[in-house]
């Protein structure tokens, strides 16, 4: 029985660290996507509300890379923990596990794969970007411009 909650706590753990992403990868990634469609034409404007959430968390981009880098690492090392431990030599009687591992490794390569494409768009586009907000942000609310 102490496997199961071991291994329930496994999942939680995995699940939590893919929940993550929503932060590092999917809201960047809609960003970006309304951004292009924007500049493209598709949609007439970016939402403002969208812009503002946008611009605050280029502020927290490097923090948000690294807990990622971290939570990412975590869950890849819980996966292959959890590949490694066969579960009908400690005595559990429930349904294989084969199927779920298959499936939490397709979430990991996704995650892997999304995060990497992030970690792109940082040192391509975004790198600095944050100093500049910082800048901006300062001269806004200071009214003393950069360049004076």
């Amino acid at each position: 029985m102490e496997i199961r909650r071991v291994q329930g706590a496994f999942n939680w753990i995995i699940l939590l660290s893919e929940a993550s992403h929503v932060f590092c990868c999917v809201l960047p990634s809609l960003f970006s996507i309304l951004s292009m469609m924007a500049g493209l034409g598709m949609i007439g404007v970016m939402p403002v509300w969208l812009i503002s959430i946008h611009e605050m968390l280029h502020g927290w981009e490097v923090p948000m890379i690294a807990m990622s880098a971290a939570v990412l690492l975590l869950g890849w090392t819980l996966h292959y923990i959890s590949y490694r431990m066969d579960c009908h030599s400690t005595g559990c009687v429930h349904e294989p596990c084969g199927p779920k591992k298959k499936n939490a490794a397709f979430i990991l390569k996704v995650a892997t794969i999304l995060f990497l494409a992030n970690i792109l768009v940082y040192f391509v586009f975004h790198r600095g970007m944050d100093k500049d907000f910082r800048i901006h942000a300062r001269e806004a609310h200071t009214g003393v411009h950069h360049d004076e």
